[in-house]
């Protein structure tokens, strides 16, 4: 019954962000499309979809060891690990040696993941205090 709870919640939490991501992909597009700012969008879309790689590639590894036993679980963390940021220089490399790639815009881009969460951790941390408004009191 864990396993079930954990798959189910689990894939909730990865639609959601996706879809945040893929409305962050968008947001980038169009903000970058409207500023004028065409010679990066690129290198944006390159380290974009880099980071949403990097996301499937860490839930493939992570729905894969909840099922394997706590020791191979571990290794097969470590070696999931090392492959995702394999891929992570990788496309940073291929950035640098493609004509028309900016590598610091791909280097942007390569943050949508974590910024994607930031901002998924803060909607949680404002939403849970727009519940808790008025509900505790201070004494002084």
């Amino acid at each position: 019954m864990l396993k079930m709870e954990f798959s189910n919640n689990y894939t909730s939490h990865v639609r959601r962000v996706l879809l945040h991501l893929l409305a962050w992909g968008l947001f980038i597009t169009v903000s970058t499309l409207v500023s004028g700012r065409v010679g990066i969008l690129l290198g944006l879309l390159t380290g974009w979809t880099s980071s949403l790689f990097y996301f499937l590639l860490m839930c493939r590894r992570i729905k894969k060891s909840a099922e394997l036993p706590s020791g191979q679980a571990v290794a097969s963390m470590r070696t999931g690990w090392l492959l995702r940021y394999g891929f992570m220089i990788s496309m940073l490399v291929l950035s640098v040696h493609l004509p028309g790639i900016d590598f610091w815009a791909a280097v942007v881009g390569l943050f949508s993941l974590h910024i994607v969460l930031f901002l998924n951790a803060v909607g949680i941390v404002v939403s849970g205090l727009i519940t808790n408004l008025g509900k505790s009191k201070i004494n002084s």
